[in-house]
């Protein structure tokens, strides 16, 4: 399938922002198409490292079904 996927931060100071642009990638789900960009173990729930990232398969992001993971 191909993706979609927006990475985000936040910080209690700045709050939450895109780093970079949406990236493309082919992958057979969502939550590798977020692991494969930088390796990183992510997962629903849990406390992160302020790193987030959210994935979807449709052309319009504003309508898409999406699927958030944070890095962990």
């Amino acid at each position: 399938m191909h993706y979609s996927v927006q990475i985000f931060t936040w910080s209690p100071k700045l709050g939450v922002h895109q780093v970079g642009s949406s990236i493309e990638i082919d992958a057979v789900s969502p939550k590798f198409a977020a692991t494969t960009l930088l390796g990183m173990r992510l997962e629903e729930t849990g406390s992160s490292r302020n790193l987030a990232v959210r994935v979807w398969k449709a052309a319009d992001a504003d309508r898409a079904d999406c699927h958030c993971y944070y890095y962990h």
